[in-house]
């Protein structure tokens, strides 16, 4: 049986010739890791193209209650670029109502960063630079 590396990985589906999709990950040798499946067939494999979780997402940033340890302080001013959807427990196929949030762009990139791998020393540094940054008017 003929092996074809990951940085060459043809889409599985029959008739597809398109490379698999690129996960943005390397190897430590630099080669490319690549999925089984296109990015077309992969979206369409898990509904992403439709993002239905989409339909649970808030016209507001839900961490206004300080849920992620430091309070949104984002002017939203276009709900639809500015307002995402967050899987609370960082399992993209959990789907439940009760495992999504609505984050402002700013406030979900916080959260991944610091929350996904559990850094309490940056996420303390970021709640003293926000302390730091924040008006007493």
């Amino acid at each position: 049986m003929l092996k074809i590396s990951n940085t060459e990985r043809i889409c599985e589906v029959s008739g597809c010739n398109n490379l698999g999709q690129h996960v943005g990950k390397y190897r430590k040798d630099g080669s490319i890791i690549r999925r089984a499946k296109c990015s077309k067939h992969h979206f369409m494999e898990y509904d992403l193209n439709g993002w239905s979780y989409k339909k649970y997402r808030l016209e507001y940033c839900e961490n206004i209650d300080g849920r992620l340890g430091f309070k949104c302080t984002t002017t939203i001013m276009d709900t639809a670029y500015q307002l995402e959807v967050d899987h609370i427990d960082e399992n993209n196929n959990n789907d439940n109502p009760k495992n999504l949030q609505t984050l402002c762009a700013c406030c979900h990139r916080m959260k991944t960063k610091y929350y996904r791998t559990n850094d309490i020393k940056k996420l303390k540094f970021m709640n003293e630079q926000i302390k730091l940054r924040s008006y007493n008017g």
